[in-house]
């Protein structure tokens, strides 16, 4: 009877480390955004906790210029636009890069700034699929907050404006809980 209960222990001890795999592993569901709404959708970020801390994150996207594009998390869980200066902008409800310290400072995601800040995505004509990481970021940190692909690359400085972002064109929103 043992070796039975020992069998039974093994499994259900599996059974739970794989639901609490799971359970660290968030999918955002990433759509074009425009200055009349969100669109169609891109594809898919799936974030994940590293076990020696921070985050991963599997962009797989269509549909984006090839290029670099800046990568960044915000601090609204909301994509739709906003009005700006009278003319209503992408992505805008998103609000700013996610700054709990108020550094107001683009230093990347090694740096000592905003901790918004992600590596920049290259897509190809064939799209953006690839992992990055987020190492200074925990689940809590992303949760219901946005993920934004901005029109251009990033620089990680605070010069031109958002390192060189330029425009929103991809947005997504992380899920609460």
């Amino acid at each position: 009877m043992k070796p039975i209960l020992s069998v039974a222990a093994f499994l259900f001890a599996a059974s739970v480390a794989s639901n609490a795999a799971t359970a660290a592993s968030i999918t955002v569901e990433m759509r074009r955004v425009t200055p009349d709404g969100i669109g169609q959708k891109l594809g898919t970020t799936e974030i994940s906790e590293k076990s020696g801390g921070g985050l991963s994150l599997k962009v797989d996207m269509i549909g984006i210029p090839a290029g670099e594009h800046g990568f960044h998390l915000h601090t609204n869980g909301d994509c739709g636009p906003k009005t700006k200066d009278g003319k209503s902008q992408a992505g805008l409800a998103a609000g700013p890069h996610y700054d709990p310290a108020d550094t107001k400072s683009h230093k990347g995601p090694m740096g000592k700034g905003h901790k918004g800040d992600l590596p920049f995505l290259t897509a190809t004509d064939k799209g953006i699929n690839v992992v990055v990481s987020a190492p200074h970021l925990k689940l809590a940190d992303v949760r219901g907050r946005a993920l934004m692909v901005h029109a251009g690359g990033d620089n990680y400085t605070d010069h031109p404006e958002n390192g060189g972002g330029m425009g929103r064109i991809a947005c997504g929103v992380v899920p609460k809980g």
